[in-house]
């Protein structure tokens, strides 16, 4: 069976840069505050409110409603203060209804709501805001447009977050887009010089295709509000969701009409570009915007983590320290990273004082563990192990360093060591199949075959389709047994389960090499091998070749690979096993 080598993670720029491009955040500046929420609730004139005295049973249901909103109940809120409000004709009963109708997502008793709270107080704008809100949330178009209208007319100075609000809704209505598009477009012809105005044609636009519409309000809004980054940042979120190089396409192109777009715009479209994988154009996007934002941690970062993905390890080093300095938001991780880049640079010392400044959070038990890596590649097995203990905040990682401790040690020459380790944690943990899998890769290691087959079946009464297991098992009992048909069986199953498994497939071969199927044997391993080039698969090949006669091409296949690894034990021992001279 194989040991996985030991790997050190670097830090994947796609998933560092483009957490910041999953969604281009909406700018916090707009003209005229489209993001503004509705006119605050102003409280009815006291002589028009109802006399309704304070029965207990009112007072029990008020109470009931409060207590059942502060325990996570607002639905249930809602439709007790409904009754009440049913009940006492009073506005403000009707008005608490409807913020608990709404903050449950119940639309239909928040329209009832709110519908009541018009009734009640004719002239409250707020419920007819929220009403207005609440019916394109629900897809009823046709009742919402005389309350939009009256809004506009009412309080037209609320005009622009009365757009913003059509932009996002008009897309939801149940008679589809084309009504909520001529809807927007008749509204908005009343404000043809508004940007927000205009955000909502584009946006009803866009949801009708009509790609003409959009081309030709973004056109105006470069005009008429060319600092107004909002519908930009909309536009390319849409855009990316579908094709992400069309999306940075756009941004370049409206960035470059609108110079004084803000830094949260500009640094989307290099990130865009790594989305895309085109690393050289995003590390001059940035690059260029760094030349502006000389101390801008963000754009430090990002240069720096370019720059080590792209190998340039002195630049990498030196715009992350800089980030540092600059308070870059997630410390740790830059320090975390300086010490990759130190491993890569092959400054041991430098490394591991860049990962013993990694505070507890995230990157603590990834820094730990690169520390134990080098001091066990400095023949401190005992101190990586011990370094290790008890590192873990959950099951998972608990397991995850178990499993890194036996690899130590294996990696060492210590495999009863790894044997040791696994042991423990099996007593924590006796069901989890990963530990349960490598201890039985140590024990194969150590001989003990009966110790590894007991595992292997202790994963397959668990989970009697593992595929992994199924193919290590009938390995095992191929390659240190004479059980082969039984062995046969389970690599069956194995290969069943996950058709075309190079790793499965050099198992197969192996076992109908030791079952002397000569020709089906080198048929699967030759598959394997195309698919896998492993040392290991290359001597099971060899070997059946040399069997077959054919020692020229047996000993190509091993020298080929001994060249790239040299001295490989499952090679070398096949050829002193078999007499064949390097």
């Amino acid at each position: 069976m194989r040991m996985k080598p030991l790997k050190r993670s670097l830090p994947l720029l796609l998933a560092l840069l483009l957490s910041a491009c999953a969604g281009v955040k909406p700018p916090a500046s707009a003209p005229a505050q489209p993001e503004s929420k509705p006119a605050a609730a102003a409280e009815p004139d006291a002589a028009a409110l109802p006399k309704v005295e304070l029965s207990p049973e009112i007072l029990y249901g008020v109470l009931a409603g409060e207590i059942a909103a502060r325990r996570g109940a607002a639905g249930s809120a809602g439709l007790t203060y409904l009754d009440l409000a049913r009940e006492t004709r009073d506005p403000r009963m009707a008005q608490r209804a409807a913020e608990f109708c709404l903050l449950s997502g119940q639309l239909k008793p928040a329209t009832e709501a709110l519908q009541l709270w018009i009734e009640l107080d004719p002239s409250s704008l707020p419920a007819r805001e929220q009403l207005f809100i609440t019916l394109m949330r629900g897809g009823k178009l046709a009742e919402s447009k005389p309350l939009i209208e009256e809004l506009l007319r009412l309080e037209p100075q609320r005009a622009p977050a009365i757009f913003v609000q059509l932009a996002r809704l008009s897309a939801r209505q149940d008679g589809g887009s084309a009504p909520s598009y001529r809807l927007v477009e008749e509204l908005a012809d009343r404000y043809p010089d508004l940007p927000e105005a205009r955000f909502a044609v584009l946006a009803a636009a866009a949801d009708n295709n009509d790609q003409a519409a959009v081309d030709r309000e973004f056109d105006r809004l470069a005009r008429i509000a060319p600092k107004w980054d909002l519908p930009v940042a909309w536009q390319v979120d849409r855009l990316r969701r579908k094709d992400i190089n069309a999306a940075a396409e756009f941004l370049q192109r409206e960035l470059a009409r609108r110079p004084d777009a803000g830094l949260e715009l500009q640094t989307a479209y290099p990130r865009l570009l790594v989305g895309a994988k085109r690393f050289p154009e995003a590390r001059a996007a940035f690059e260029a915007l760094l030349k502006t934002h000389p101390d801008n941690a963000d754009l430090l970062y990002a240069t720096g983590l370019l720059a080590y993905q792209m190998r340039d390890l002195k630049t990498a080093d030196d715009r992350l320290q800089h980030a540092l300095a600059s308070q870059y938001q997630e410390q740790d991780f830059v320090r975390y990273t300086l010490g990759q880049i130190a491993e890569d640079s092959r400054d041991a010392e430098r490394a591991e004082n860049w990962y013993r400044q990694v505070g507890p959070g995230q990157q603590y038990l990834p820094a730990q563990s690169r520390l134990a890596i080098l001091e066990a590649g400095n023949d401190h097995l005992e101190e990586a192990l011990a370094r290790l203990n008890g590192l873990g905040g959950n099951d998972q990682e608990k397991v995850s360093v178990a499993l890194l401790q036996s690899q130590l040690a294996r990696e060492a020459k210590q495999p009863r060591r790894a044997y040791e380790v696994l042991t423990q944690a099996l007593q924590r943990q006796p069901r989890s199949t990963e530990l349960l899998y490598e201890r039985s890769l140590v024990s194969d290691m150590l001989g003990n075959t009966g110790n590894s087959e007991r595992d292997l079946k202790q994963i397959l009464k668990d989970k009697p389709g593992d595929a992994q297991a199924l193919n290590a098992l009938g390995y095992t009992l191929a390659n240190r047994t004479t059980r082969y048909q039984e062995a046969y069986g389970y690599i069956e199953k194995a290969l069943k389960a996950e058709p075309g498994n190079p790793v499965i497939q050099d198992s197969l071969g192996w076992v109908q090499y030791k079952l002397g199927r000569l020709d089906a044997a080198r048929r699967n391993l030759e598959k394997a091998y195309a698919a896998m080039p492993d040392p290991e698969v290359a001597a099971h090949l060899g070997e059946v070749l040399w069997k077959q006669g054919r020692r020229d091409e047996a000993m190509a296949v091993w020298r080929k690979e001994l060249a790239q690894h040299p001295g490989h034990e499952v090679i070398s021992e096949a050829m002193r096993r078999l007499g064949a001279k390097p």
